[in-house]
This record gives structure tokens, sequence and C-alpha cells, in this order.
């Protein structure tokens, strides 16, 4: 069963990781229903909010490989 989760993504060492992030959220494009980014240059750090409608399953992969990616932090909370 689909539902909608909030994934909040920190990407902690922006000038290498951003470009693997967004490539990888390209893949999930159809499931993504809403995406605000956040850069914060003088920190190299961005943020990333998330909604997302998918299955508890999808999300839990999503989630996990995105965590995988170096200097990358993920949370994802169901909405009820």
């Amino acid at each position: 069963m689909e539902r909608f989760y909030i994934v909040n993504i920190i990407v902690e060492d922006r000038q290498n990781a951003y470009r693997q992030v967004n490539e990888f959220l390209h893949n999930f494009a159809e499931v993504i229903r809403l995406r605000v980014g956040y850069p914060v240059p003088d920190e190299n750090i961005a943020i990333i909010l998330l909604v997302v409608k998918a299955s508890n399953d999808l999300i839990g992969s999503m989630s996990g490989k995105l965590g995988q990616i170096k200097g990358v932090k993920v949370k994802t909370m169901p909405i009820k």
C-alpha cells in the first residue's frame, strides 16, 4: 500500500555528493511529489526536503541507498 512520506536529506559534502544525490533522485521522479532544495554554500551543505508517495518497501530501499552515499544523511517519516 502506498502512502505519503517526508524525506529529509542533508548533504554534508555538497561539492562531492550533490551530483550523486541529484542523479539518484532523478531515478525516483515518478514517486516524488514535492522537492525543495536549500543550498548553503558557506557551509558546503545542502538541505533537501521531499514529499514522496510510495510503498514502505520502496521508501526503505530509497532511503537506504541514499544514506550509503558518502556525506549524506537521510531521515524518513510517514505522514498519517
